[in-house]
Protein backbone atom coordinates (compact mmCIF):
# COMPACT_ATOMS: atom_id res chain seq x y z
CA UNK A 1 0.00 0.00 0.00
CA UNK A 2 1.44 3.14 -0.99
CA UNK A 3 1.88 6.03 1.91
CA UNK A 4 0.50 9.17 1.08
CA UNK A 5 2.29 10.71 3.56
CA UNK A 6 5.48 9.98 1.72
CA UNK A 7 3.84 12.13 -1.07
CA UNK A 8 2.90 14.48 1.00
CA UNK A 9 5.59 17.51 1.45
CA UNK A 10 7.35 17.13 4.84
CA UNK A 11 9.70 19.92 6.58
CA UNK A 12 13.02 18.88 7.03
CA UNK A 13 16.54 19.77 7.95
CA UNK A 14 18.67 19.55 4.58
CA UNK A 15 20.58 16.88 7.20
CA UNK A 16 18.10 14.71 7.81
CA UNK A 17 18.16 14.15 4.22
CA UNK A 18 22.00 14.01 3.62
CA UNK A 19 21.97 11.93 6.56
CA UNK A 20 19.48 9.30 4.97
CA UNK A 21 19.44 6.57 2.65
CA UNK A 22 18.17 7.10 -1.01
CA UNK A 23 15.56 4.04 -1.84
CA UNK A 24 14.96 3.92 -6.06
CA UNK A 25 11.43 3.15 -6.52
CA UNK A 26 9.62 1.99 -9.72
CA UNK A 27 6.46 2.91 -8.45
CA UNK A 28 5.25 7.08 -9.16
CA UNK A 29 7.81 9.65 -9.76
CA UNK A 30 10.66 9.04 -7.51
CA UNK A 31 11.73 7.06 -4.68
CA UNK A 32 12.20 8.40 -1.34
CA UNK A 33 14.82 9.04 1.57
CA UNK A 34 14.45 7.40 4.51
CA UNK A 35 15.02 9.58 7.34
CA UNK A 36 17.30 8.62 10.51
CA UNK A 37 14.30 9.38 12.59
CA UNK A 38 12.02 6.70 10.96
CA UNK A 39 9.73 9.30 8.08
CA UNK A 40 10.23 8.02 4.70
CA UNK A 41 10.21 11.13 2.46
CA UNK A 42 9.41 11.92 -0.89
CA UNK A 43 8.38 15.47 -1.04
CA UNK A 44 10.09 18.16 1.21
CA UNK A 45 8.97 21.43 2.23
CA UNK A 46 12.37 23.34 2.96
CA UNK A 47 13.71 26.84 3.93
CA UNK A 48 17.51 27.47 3.15
CA UNK A 49 19.86 30.18 2.09
CA UNK A 50 21.19 30.55 -1.65
CA UNK A 51 24.71 30.52 -1.68
CA UNK A 52 25.13 29.84 -5.70
CA UNK A 53 22.95 29.94 -8.64
CA UNK A 54 23.38 28.99 -12.04
CA UNK A 55 21.08 29.32 -15.18
CA UNK A 56 22.42 28.27 -18.63
CA UNK A 57 22.92 30.46 -21.52
CA UNK A 58 20.20 28.67 -23.38
CA UNK A 59 17.38 28.40 -19.80
CA UNK A 60 17.18 24.53 -20.50
CA UNK A 61 19.04 24.08 -16.98
CA UNK A 62 19.73 25.97 -13.58
CA UNK A 63 20.50 24.83 -9.89
CA UNK A 64 20.77 26.87 -7.15
CA UNK A 65 22.58 25.72 -3.47
CA UNK A 66 20.75 25.41 -0.70
CA UNK A 67 21.96 25.91 2.86
CA UNK A 68 19.89 25.97 6.13
CA UNK A 69 22.64 26.33 8.96
CA UNK A 70 22.94 22.03 8.95
CA UNK A 71 23.83 21.31 5.79
CA UNK A 72 23.54 22.01 1.43
CA UNK A 73 21.74 20.58 -1.05
CA UNK A 74 20.63 21.42 -4.99
CA UNK A 75 17.65 22.28 -6.34
CA UNK A 76 17.99 21.20 -9.86
CA UNK A 77 15.57 22.00 -12.80
CA UNK A 78 15.20 21.50 -16.58
CA UNK A 79 13.88 23.16 -19.23
CA UNK A 80 11.42 25.97 -17.39
CA UNK A 81 14.16 27.69 -15.55
CA UNK A 82 12.14 30.35 -14.61
CA UNK A 83 10.81 29.32 -11.22
CA UNK A 84 14.82 29.90 -10.13
CA UNK A 85 15.83 32.74 -12.69
CA UNK A 86 15.33 35.84 -10.29
CA UNK A 87 17.05 33.39 -7.43
CA UNK A 88 20.26 34.99 -6.59
CA UNK A 89 23.15 34.60 -3.83
CA UNK A 90 21.91 35.62 -0.18
CA UNK A 91 18.23 35.02 -0.81
CA UNK A 92 16.51 33.09 1.92
CA UNK A 93 14.03 30.51 -0.19
CA UNK A 94 11.11 28.26 0.59
CA UNK A 95 11.31 25.45 -1.90
CA UNK A 96 8.52 22.64 -2.08
CA UNK A 97 9.65 19.86 -4.86
CA UNK A 98 10.46 16.06 -5.53
CA UNK A 99 13.68 14.35 -3.93
CA UNK A 100 15.19 12.34 -6.57
CA UNK A 101 18.66 11.11 -6.86
CA UNK A 102 21.51 11.47 -9.77
CA UNK A 103 25.10 10.03 -9.58
CA UNK A 104 24.78 9.05 -6.48
CA UNK A 105 23.74 13.08 -5.37
CA UNK A 106 20.31 13.50 -4.08
CA UNK A 107 18.97 16.48 -5.01
CA UNK A 108 15.56 18.68 -5.13
CA UNK A 109 12.77 19.03 -8.58
CA UNK A 110 10.92 22.23 -7.31
CA UNK A 111 7.48 22.48 -7.61
CA UNK A 112 8.07 25.91 -6.31
CA UNK A 113 10.25 28.28 -5.10
CA UNK A 114 9.59 31.56 -2.96
CA UNK A 115 10.88 34.37 -1.57
CA UNK A 116 11.02 34.74 2.25
CA UNK A 117 11.33 38.22 3.67
CA UNK A 118 9.53 37.79 6.68
CA UNK A 119 12.65 36.98 9.54
CA UNK A 120 9.85 35.52 11.86
CA UNK A 121 9.29 32.56 9.19
CA UNK A 122 12.83 31.06 9.94
CA UNK A 123 12.14 31.43 13.78
CA UNK A 124 8.27 29.47 13.25
CA UNK A 125 10.36 26.88 11.26
CA UNK A 126 12.67 26.57 13.85
CA UNK A 127 10.00 26.16 16.82
CA UNK A 128 8.04 23.44 14.25
CA UNK A 129 11.39 21.41 14.12
CA UNK A 130 11.64 21.13 17.99
CA UNK A 131 8.35 19.79 18.04
CA UNK A 132 9.06 17.66 15.53
CA UNK A 133 12.10 16.63 16.86
CA UNK A 134 10.13 16.02 20.17
CA UNK A 135 7.52 13.52 18.87
CA UNK A 136 9.45 12.08 16.53
CA UNK A 137 11.88 11.24 19.11
CA UNK A 138 9.44 9.96 21.46
CA UNK A 139 8.37 7.60 19.35
CA UNK A 140 11.67 6.22 18.70
CA UNK A 141 11.88 5.61 22.17
CA UNK A 142 9.26 3.47 22.41
CA UNK A 143 9.83 1.63 19.62
CA UNK A 144 13.52 0.78 20.75
CA UNK A 145 12.60 -0.36 23.87
CA UNK A 146 9.58 -2.35 23.06
CA UNK A 147 12.13 -4.02 20.67
CA UNK A 148 14.03 -5.16 23.00
CA UNK A 149 11.37 -6.88 25.22
CA UNK A 150 9.70 -8.62 22.10
CA UNK A 151 10.85 -10.56 18.85
CA UNK A 152 8.73 -8.81 16.13
CA UNK A 153 6.18 -6.53 15.52
CA UNK A 154 3.10 -8.72 16.27
CA UNK A 155 4.21 -8.90 20.30
CA UNK A 156 4.38 -6.09 20.28
CA UNK A 157 0.54 -4.55 18.82
CA UNK A 158 -1.16 -4.42 21.95
CA UNK A 159 1.30 -2.16 23.36
CA UNK A 160 1.45 -0.07 20.55
CA UNK A 161 -2.11 0.62 20.33
CA UNK A 162 -1.98 2.14 23.54
CA UNK A 163 0.17 4.39 22.20
CA UNK A 164 -1.20 5.41 19.12
CA UNK A 165 1.82 3.76 17.45
CA UNK A 166 1.71 1.52 13.80
CA UNK A 167 3.24 -1.17 12.78
CA UNK A 168 4.59 0.03 9.75
CA UNK A 169 6.24 3.18 12.11
CA UNK A 170 8.04 0.21 13.93
CA UNK A 171 9.44 -1.09 10.50
CA UNK A 172 10.43 2.58 9.73
CA UNK A 173 12.01 3.14 12.52
CA UNK A 174 13.84 -0.59 13.03
CA UNK A 175 14.88 0.10 8.97
CA UNK A 176 16.19 3.81 9.82
CA UNK A 177 18.07 2.15 12.84
CA UNK A 178 19.70 0.22 10.05
CA UNK A 179 21.15 3.21 8.17
CA UNK A 180 22.26 5.07 11.08
CA UNK A 181 24.14 2.09 12.08
CA UNK A 182 25.73 1.82 8.18
CA UNK A 183 26.62 5.83 8.47
CA UNK A 184 28.06 5.24 11.89
CA UNK A 185 29.89 2.53 10.06
CA UNK A 186 31.48 4.12 6.82
CA UNK A 187 32.32 7.64 9.37
CA UNK A 188 34.35 5.17 11.24
CA UNK A 189 35.91 3.68 8.12
CA UNK A 190 36.86 7.09 7.19
CA UNK A 191 38.39 7.97 10.59
CA UNK A 192 40.61 4.73 10.57
CA UNK A 193 41.92 5.85 7.18
CA UNK A 194 42.72 8.86 8.14
CA UNK A 195 44.62 7.26 11.16
CA UNK A 196 46.18 4.78 9.35
CA UNK A 197 47.94 7.59 6.50
CA UNK A 198 48.84 9.83 9.57
CA UNK A 199 50.37 6.78 10.72
CA UNK A 200 52.29 5.78 7.48
CA UNK A 201 53.12 8.97 6.64
CA UNK A 202 55.28 9.30 10.16
CA UNK A 203 56.66 6.39 9.77
CA UNK A 204 58.13 7.07 6.45
CA UNK A 205 59.73 9.90 7.83
CA UNK A 206 61.37 8.36 10.60
CA UNK A 207 62.81 5.82 8.94
CA UNK A 208 63.59 7.40 5.43
CA UNK A 209 67.54 8.21 5.19
CA UNK A 210 67.39 9.65 2.12
CA UNK A 211 66.03 6.89 -0.32
CA UNK A 212 62.83 6.57 0.99
CA UNK A 213 61.39 3.73 2.61
CA UNK A 214 60.94 0.23 1.73
CA UNK A 215 57.10 -1.02 1.61
CA UNK A 216 57.63 -4.00 3.53
CA UNK A 217 59.57 -2.01 6.72
CA UNK A 218 56.24 0.54 6.69
CA UNK A 219 53.95 -2.49 6.74
CA UNK A 220 55.79 -3.91 9.90
CA UNK A 221 56.38 -0.19 11.89
CA UNK A 222 52.60 0.85 11.80
CA UNK A 223 51.63 -2.95 12.72
CA UNK A 224 48.23 -2.40 10.71
CA UNK A 225 46.81 -5.25 8.68
CA UNK A 226 48.48 -5.02 4.97
CA UNK A 227 45.36 -4.36 3.14
CA UNK A 228 44.50 -1.12 4.98
CA UNK A 229 48.25 0.11 4.89
CA UNK A 230 48.18 -0.75 1.57
CA UNK A 231 44.74 1.23 0.89
CA UNK A 232 46.20 3.77 2.98
CA UNK A 233 49.62 4.16 0.68
CA UNK A 234 48.01 4.01 -2.25
CA UNK A 235 45.59 7.01 -1.28
CA UNK A 236 48.76 8.92 -0.17
CA UNK A 237 50.48 8.46 -3.86
CA UNK A 238 46.94 9.35 -5.22
CA UNK A 239 46.28 12.70 -3.36
CA UNK A 240 50.23 13.15 -3.63
CA UNK A 241 51.34 13.46 -0.09
CA UNK A 242 53.83 10.60 -0.96
CA UNK A 243 55.64 9.21 -4.01
CA UNK A 244 57.64 6.62 -5.28
CA UNK A 245 61.37 7.43 -5.82
CA UNK A 246 61.95 3.89 -6.96
CA UNK A 247 59.67 1.19 -7.37
CA UNK A 248 58.92 -0.66 -4.24
CA UNK A 249 60.13 2.70 -1.94
CA UNK A 250 57.69 5.38 -0.21
CA UNK A 251 58.90 8.90 0.44
CA UNK A 252 56.89 11.72 2.20
CA UNK A 253 56.66 15.12 0.34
Amino acid sequence: MIDSKRFTAQKCRIKDIVCGKYVSSDGIGSGYVLLEDGREVSSVHLLGTVVNSYVSDDGKYGFVVLDDGSGMIRVKVFQDTGVIRKVKKGDIVDVVGRLRQYNGEVHIFPEFVKMVDDPNYETLRKIEFAEMDFEQGAKRDVIRSLAKEHKDVSEMEESLSEKDIKGDDVRKVIAAEKVREEKDDERGAEVDMKVAKNLIVKSVEELDDGDGVEYTRIVEKVGLPEAISESAIDELLAEGSCYEPRAGRIKAL
